[in-house]
């Protein structure tokens, strides 16, 4: 366990007793202080950029024109009000988004201009900077943004205190990794101050059981074999960059998923529901439905302020109008969805790193999902024509395997340390390996540990795909059970769970997003 979740644990326990001591109305701002200690502990002074951020967001969002008389007010008016408003929001989401690609894009597009500049024979440098980047920053201006535009489009009246905006976009629990919340999902429930619950008490704490299961038994564990193999991509091939691409995979998810248990299961505790992020990805029959899985609150984000943002937009609408005019087929009827799939893809791409890994990550998915959507029809009238049912269970399991692989290619483009490193891995699968799988970090036992975990994951993936609730499940059965179970559970990863020196340092792989 990292530094970093030590510190998480010991001040949610904390966070926990004095919720419930402090009475009902002020027990928000027991959230409020615990996470600023959290951000302070964790990041110390860069806890001045996520206030900077709330302070700026606050402002706009209060300083809004109000529209009570819009019945009163002439269309002159009106568009007035609409102008400034837009120009107010426009304005604070520039300023948060100009902080966040300073300090995490700077280098990245600096190193690119100079690469550049190289080629043309031109002795201009674009200076490196260290630059420090705060925890969660990603994440934080994500929901900051999303509240401004949802203020913008009235979906909800912007909130008059300080404290609770605050709250909304520091809540410690879902700052590390998300998940990324709209303000009408937690921002109320945040503030509203929860009575004890013995449900939410043992469900949060199942929760974060089994979020530590998979991060401490399984993720960390997979860790040295993947740092080992990327490490020094060109000296493996065959088993070793097989097990490479699956275990990067296993742990990424692993890792991921852990953690947003842990944040869910840390909101029950203070009875704040959280959204759920992922709705077991690996049973996906397509591309997109994986990311329909995965990271949904991500995926919701992007629909909600890229995709249709772009798909809708004056200028998209009419350009396509006039393209529709002079060639009318299924590729100009598709097209601002693909200019809006297009946005979201690179823009998914460049919010997962400042690297060319990335950015080629975000477009390797939008040529899958744009080939997927073109040729769908073509696909329809196959199956017509030679009577085949979409349906069929062989094909639904083609689908699964070719979704797999995939996300196997994919995630090894983002997993590997650069693009070169990605295609070493993944051209020398088919290379025989002279070395054992045991020189690759873990020897026998511990492959024995991580398979358990994985077969663990599988297992519980596989009975929620069914829709059965295996928490309601666990809490109707008769005490002695239910208690040796969570024992069971808590004993497995005590005894279990990866430990050491090397395990100290694994850090959270989207802590610092």
């Amino acid at each position: 366990m990292n530094q970093v979740m030590m510190i998480y644990f010991a001040v949610l326990a904390v966070a926990v007793l004095v919720y419930y001591i402090v009475p009902l109305k002020g027990r928000w701002i027991v959230l409020l202080s615990f996470s600023l200690l959290f951000y302070a502990l964790v990041s110390s002074y860069l806890v001045v950029f996520v206030l900077t951020t709330v302070l700026s967001v606050f402002i706009s969002a209060k300083y809004l024109i109000k529209w009570e008389d819009e019945a009163e007010a002439g269309e002159e008016q009106i568009k007035r009000r609409k102008k400034i408003n837009k120009t107010i929001i426009a304005l604070t989401i520039i300023f948060n988004l100009l902080i966040l690609g300073f300090l995490k894009y700077y280098n990245f597009f600096g190193n690119t201009f100079n690469s550049l500049f190289s080629l043309m024979g031109l002795e201009v440098r674009i200076p490196f900077l260290k630059l420090v980047l705060p925890l969660g920053i990603s994440f934080y201006t994500l929901t900051a943004t999303g509240y401004l535009i949802d203020v913008y489009r009235r979906k909800y009246q912007p909130e008059n205190n300080f404290g609770k905006i605050c709250l909304f976009l520091s809540f410690f629990p879902q700052i590390l990794e998300g998940p990324i919340c709209r303000y009408d999902q937690t921002g109320k429930t945040l503030s509203e101050g929860h009575p004890a619950d013995y449900n939410n008490l043992v469900f949060g704490a199942q929760r974060i059981l089994w979020g530590l299961f998979k991060k401490m038994v399984v993720a960390d564990r997979l860790y040295k074999l993947v740092y080992t193999v990327s490490s020094s991509a060109a000296a493996y091939s065959g088993a070793a960059s097989l097990l490479f691409i699956l275990c990067y995979t296993i742990q990424l998810y692993a890792d991921f998923s852990g953690f947003i248990d842990i944040a869910i299961g840390s909101g029950e505790l203070f009875g704040i529901k959280l959204p759920e992020n992922f709705r077991q990805p690996f049973f996906a029959k397509s591309a997109q439905e994986f990311w329909q899985r995965w990271h949904i609150t991500l995926g919701t984000w992007l629909k909600e302020y890229v995709f249709y943002s772009v798909a809708l937009s004056p200028r998209v609408i009419k350009v396509s109008g006039k393209i529709k005019k002079h060639w009318k087929n299924h590729f100009t009827k598709m097209l601002p969805t693909t200019l809006a799939l297009l946005a979201v893809w690179l823009c998914n791409g460049l919010w997962h790193g400042p690297e060319w890994k990335c950015i080629v990550y975000g477009m390797y998915y939008f040529v899958i999902i744009f080939m997927g959507m073109m040729f769908e029809p073509v696909f329809k009238k196959i199956y017509k024509k030679l009577n085949i049912n979409p349906n069929h269970l062989a094909l639904n399991i083609f689908r699964h395997i070719r979704t797999l692989l995939i996300i196997f290619i994919g995630e090894t483009i983002f997993g590997a340390n650069n693009l070169r490193d990605a295609l070493l891995i993944l051209s020398s699968v088919f290379r025989p390996y002279e070395g054992s799988i045991f020189s690759l970090g873990l020897d026998y036992k511990e492959f024995i540990i991580a398979i358990i975990g994985i077969l663990a994951m599988l297992i519980v993936g596989i009975i929620k795909e069914r829709g059965i609730d295996i928490r309601s499940k666990i809490s109707m059965t008769a005490l002695p059970v239910r208690w040796a179970t969570y024992m069971s559970l808590m004993a497995f990863i005590v005894m279990f769970g990866a430990y050491g020196e090397m395990y100290s340092v694994v850090p959270f792989i989207y802590a610092d997003f």
